[in-house]
């Protein structure tokens, strides 16, 4: 049970870190890019909170009875699933991505590389995972305030 958790300590740091490259890289285009913020807002929204969620279970996780909780394994899971679809998005809004795609059409200007319906997509996933990993969070407080079986 202590290596799982370890485990999951380790993939919810690589989220806390993509979760916070994804935000920096939207308000890169927020910047940039004239037609597009509200979807970016929105990206931006989803990215913080599940770097919050993941933070606080990190938090959860590396203290005293972090061993002993009992939703790991579905926060792997759901921890596994939010590394992936945030290093998709960070591999589409990276700016070298972007920016080579326009200047072949030479361009120069930077231009967000979603509609409305992928933003919403997008923002539904990485809300499932902020919201598995903050239900794996209320278990194990759950089980950390009263340990006793029901």
């Amino acid at each position: 049970m202590a290596l799982e958790a370890l485990g999951v300590v380790a993939s919810l740091l690589a989220v806390v870190q993509s979760s916070a490259k994804v935000a920096s890289l939207c308000f890169y285009y927020y910047r940039d890019v004239k037609n597009a913020k509200d979807d970016i807002d929105r990206l931006q929204r989803e990215a913080a909170n599940l770097k919050k969620a993941s933070e606080s279970v990190q938090l959860l996780l590396k203290g005293p009875n972090g061993a002993k909780l009992e939703a790991s394994q579905e926060l792997m899971v759901a921890a596994e699933d939010s590394l992936s679809q945030l290093r998709e998005l960070e591999q589409v809004l990276s700016p070298g991505t972007a920016r080579k795609a326009m200047s072949r059409l030479g361009l120069r200007a930077l231009k967000w590389p979603f509609q409305n319906k992928d933003v919403e997509k997008i923002a539904q996933g990485l809300g499932r995972c902020t919201h598995a990993i903050s239900l794996g969070l209320q278990v194990d407080n759950t089980y950390v305030a009263n340990p006793s079986p029901l």
